[in-house]
């Protein structure tokens, strides 16, 4: 007795049973004698917690008895015009909903997680198929003296070979040449970001200098440069443990789009697909237009 007195007093068992007569209710009225020539919509319990949870979530507290009916109204409202549209065809030629339908269709399509587990015969073979994506960029450090051909008297080349006579000599690089918002030092870097930083062209002669030896002038887009290479690290191919996470990643990747294509294939198969006929041009009016010239 004290236990069913307690239970009576839990407001969680109130609520369960509050939904299961609302649901019981529902299911008696969907029951009814012209129920065998209507579209039955059935809320299934399943549904009705579901309806509560959210409100709950939202609200912070359970829904009363009237909202939680008030719920259920609204879900059959949705329902019922949703039904009717679809019969209405007003799906067939709305983007959103059609691209909404492609998106819940390649989702269904997903491989399961076994399908996107490798082992590292599978990740090795793809890193080696894929090298030049992993590929580590060389790495230079160097300094730059920038000319700016408009400020050399109509000789860049001569005034460079004065200014790279000048550095040889021992006077400081960062006194000579011209103003630049360019980097006169350039830390260890990647090829790439001295590609962004100076140009594809530059970066690639660079690339190739001898350390600690000024040269140049080497042309970029701004103008021109001498160029004395500090540090150079050689790139390499990493190993499978170094770029593991990455190649998994773009591994998983290359697996769910063959399975959603094959997917897609098996369905396109079961459509034929009519195309209207091009239009052919009409020769006459072509003739029409070159006597008109």
């Amino acid at each position: 007795m004290q236990l069913l007195s307690r239970l009576a007093r839990e407001p969680l068992v109130h609520f369960v049973l509050i939904g299961a007569v609302v649901f019981v209710a529902y299911a008696f009225l969907a029951d009814g004698d012209e129920a065998e020539t209507r579209d039955r919509i059935v809320v299934t319990e399943g549904r009705v917690l579901q309806l509560a949870q959210i409100f709950a979530k939202t609200w912070q507290r359970p829904p009363t008895p009237q909202e939680l009916r008030g719920l259920l109204d609204a879900y059959i409202k949705e329902e019922v015009y949703y039904r009717e549209a679809v019969k209405l065809g007003l799906d067939r030629d709305d983007t959103l909903i059609r691209r909404r339908m492609q998106q819940k269709m390649e989702f269904l399509s997903e491989p399961d997680e076994e399908a996107l587990t490798a082992d590292d015969v599978a990740l090795q073979a793809y890193l080696d198929d894929n090298k030049k994506n992993y590929r580590v960029d060389p790495e230079l450090a160097f300094e730059q003296v920038f000319i700016n051909p408009k400020s050399s008297n109509g000789d860049p080349e001569k005034r460079a070979e004065e200014i790279r006579k000048a550095a040889k000599a021992g006077e400081d690089p960062a006194e000579l040449g011209d103003p630049t918002l360019l980097p006169k030092t350039m830390p260890l870097s990647p090829l790439r970001v001295i590609q962004r930083e100076f140009g594809d062209d530059f970066a690639e002669l660079v690339s190739d200098a001898p350390e600690g030896k000024w040269i140049g002038p080497i042309p970029s887009p701004y103008g021109l440069h001498l160029v004395r290479v500090n540090q150079r690290e050689d790139g390499y191919d990493p190993k499978l443990d170094d770029v593991r996470d990455a190649v998994l990643r773009d591994w998983r990747n290359l697996q769910r789009h063959e399975h959603q294509a094959e997917a897609y294939d098996k369905l396109r198969a079961k459509y034929e697909v009519v195309l209207p006929e091009p239009k052919e041009s009409d020769p006459t009016k072509s003739d029409d237009k070159d006597d008109e010239k």
